[in-house]
């Protein structure tokens, strides 16, 4: 990272214009891994407080990463972490892990007491870097028990 380029996390909406081109660079990504096209924006009631929030980092004014929370129904008191992207020209700068931690700080102001993830079984880079930070394996939540793809991870917080 360059001096003076150190990102700054700012809350928007999800359905913000930053937010959508980090989240449709996330789904090309994952679309191009797994084979798939097309997919639905987060519904922007559920990311916003008092249910949940997202966040987007930017540096000199670029979008470079984003994530959201939202509240998981099948997990009472567990926020969801979702849509964690990073610019892959600012990955392993630690980015993701500074979005994760202001979203975990996010879910204590709302009163969740844990939050919970889904990522795909290939993803090592992902499942890596949410274990660093404390998240371990839990059973597969909807809509994911059917999922031969999925791994789902939780933590305390």
């Amino acid at each position: 990272m360059e001096a003076g380029s150190e990102p700054r996390l700012r809350l928007v909406g999800v359905d913000h214009p930053d937010a959508r081109h980090l989240q449709e660079a996330q789904q090309a990504e994952l679309g191009e891994l797994f084979g798939f096209r097309g997919f639905a924006l987060a519904d922007p009631p559920q990311f916003r407080v008092p249910l949940g929030a997202f966040l987007v980092a930017y540096t000199d004014g670029e979008a470079i990463a984003c994530g959201g929370i939202c509240p998981l129904e099948a997990l009472p008191r567990t926020a969801e972490v979702k849509r964690m992207f990073t610019v892959p020209a600012w990955r392993r700068r630690g980015i993701g892990v500074r979005v994760l931690r202001a979203l975990e700080a996010e879910a204590r102001a709302l009163g969740y007491r844990s939050t919970a993830l889904e990522t795909g079984t290939v993803m090592h880079w992902a499942v890596a870097l949410y274990s660093s930070q404390g998240y371990r394996q839990i059973p597969l939540y909807p809509p994911y028990l059917p999922s031969h793809h999925s791994t789902c991870l939780a933590k305390a917080l």
